[in-house]
């Protein structure tokens, strides 16, 4: 009978036969993974240092020390908030979007980095995107010709309406588009992996989950076969999981700082490093916000938010060696001007001043970028602070590229002339932000000299180790990562079965 263990009792690792598989991390990725094996009948670990949302928002040793590292560098990367070590991982705070990647994302365009082209594309992911797509009960209505292709209908149909938006910026010859959205089966409820995917084989025979594990460091033997991963716990227990194969979802900061933390007679500079791979290229999804005033457009009665995307100009800026772009559309009725919080202090004292509000509409545009790949921006260790087991954190150093800059720039004056043409009023910029969308450090390919992993994802010069998540990205586009993310783990998980 299945049991979820508490952080005092690692007792499932005291099993005589190792585990078929071990998956280290329990976000979208290894519960996908997991989902996979477990329906074939594979014996799967999971291990997750965290536990559900209720601990990780109360019990400051996650929160703040766990899930701490350093950053250096001029893009100001946030620490607070970036990372997720709980149950489920990071699709605790995931809006649900599920777009694909474009076909010619897999394919040489400016930002491939030198010698590590994607190995695999479009179409040999496809299906697993399908698959996917079945798996979160994606939710959209008939797109544009922009979007990225697909040989099936969306599992789903919108619930949204977002033809104010669709009209509004039609007279200005931009197509927006339905955003893809993974639905849960409760509403109101977010997609929760935890919630939606994990509880059809959580209590199968042969699925142990253990949480409030910390896996410090992986072993290996002379042979270069991961043995084993050494386990902490808050309370002082050390065991070590032991499984015939290993798979690392611990996210784009996270993967990294393991395998450069498990170094050993074999592996000096840690696990798949031997060519300073490792940490290497890490890019994320910077984004420029904008708010302005327009007058309804006879919808007044609609009190909700709509979002929309728009794939029409998402390599515009190719022709200009720049990377790819994502503008997205907001409409609110109900929210103040600019998104700032209802407050005793802002509500309007009379029946005029809010029916004056009212009569307006805040529309938000952003531009979400694609980051040029820089060795330089990496994933390394920290020289002088530790987590609560002391080994070092991860130490992030992440700066702008001439073209970041310059890409961002060229979103602006693009998002500035939207609203001119628009008639906008009081439009305003509000800072850049970050989508904590941590990937390419652990990039995957067919060279060892260029990647980490194989297009199989395991890692190089390992016999039973493989990454599944963002960090093998070769690289990220502009689109929102869980559908590939997801994908991959498919591809991984049939992989994974086939070589039992």
């Amino acid at each position: 009978m299945h049991k979820k263990y508490s952080y005092s009792d690692l007792a499932p690792l005291d099993r005589s036969d190792p585990y078929d598989v071990c998956i280290v991390g329990s976000g979208p990725a290894g519960i996908t993974l997991a989902k996979i094996l477990v329906e074939k009948g594979i014996q799967v670990l999971m291990l997750e240092s965290g536990y559900g949302l209720f601990r990780w928002l109360t019990d400051k040793r996650f929160k703040q020390v766990l899930a701490d590292f350093e950053v250096s560098g001029n893009a100001n990367y946030p620490v607070e908030n970036t990372r997720g070590m709980l149950l489920g991982g990071t699709s605790n705070f995931w809006t649900g979007r599920c777009e694909r990647f474009h076909p010619f994302d897999f394919e040489q365009h400016p930002y491939i980095p030198n010698g590590n082209p994607w190995p695999i594309t479009y179409a040999e992911l496809e299906p697993y995107y399908e698959m996917v797509e079945k798996t979160l009960r994606v939710r959209c209505g008939e797109r544009s010709s922009d979007a990225p292709p697909r040989r099936t209908p969306f599992p789903l149909p919108p619930k949204t309406d977002i033809s104010y938006l669709k009209n509004l910026f039609n007279r200005l010859g931009v197509v927006v588009d339905d955003s893809p959205t993974a639905t849960p089966r409760k509403i109101p409820r977010f997609f929760w992996f935890q919630n939606e995917v994990l509880p059809a084989f959580l209590k199968a025979p042969h699925f142990t989950l253990v949480t409030g594990a910390t896996v410090a460091r992986l072993l290996n033997d002379t042979e270069r076969n991961i043995t084993g991963a050494a386990v902490n716990t808050f309370d002082g227990l050390q065991k070590t999981a032991r499984a015939k194969k290993f798979v690392i979802s611990c996210g784009g900061i996270g993967t990294p700082r393991l395998l450069l933390l498990s170094r050993s007679e074999q592996y000096p500079e840690g696990i798949g490093n031997h060519h300073d791979r490792v940490g290497r290229g890490f890019n994320e999804h910077p984004a420029v916000n904008f708010y302005g005033q327009l007058p309804h457009q006879g919808d007044s009665h609609l009190l909700t938010n709509k979002i929309g995307r728009s794939h029409q100009f998402y390599n515009t800026f190719w022709k200009e060696n720049l990377g790819t772009i994502l503008p997205v559309f907001r409409q609110s009725w109900v929210l103040p001007h600019h998104n700032m919080p209802m407050t005793v202090a802002n509500i309007p004292r009379n029946t005029v001043a809010i029916l004056k509000r009212f009569r307006k509409a805040t529309v938000y545009i952003g531009v979400v970028i694609e980051m040029k790949i820089s060795d330089a921006n990496r994933v390394g260790l920290s020289k002088t602070k530790g987590d609560l087991f002391g080994d070092p954190l991860a130490h992030l150093t992440l700066n702008y590229s001439d073209e970041d800059r310059q890409l961002l720039d060229r979103s602006r004056e693009l998002v500035r002339k939207w609203y001119g043409d628009l008639n906008a009023e009081d439009v305003r910029e509000a800072q850049v932000t970050f989508s904590r969308h941590h990937m390419g450090s652990c990039r995957m390919g067919d060279n060892p000299l260029t990647s980490v992993v194989d297009r199989n994802l395991r890692v190089h010069d390992t016999n039973n180790l493989y990454l599944s998540g963002s960090e093998v990205f070769v690289t990220g586009g502009a689109m929102q990562p869980v559908l590939t993310i997801t994908a991959l783990a498919y591809r991984l998980g049939e992989h994974l079965v086939q070589q039992k």
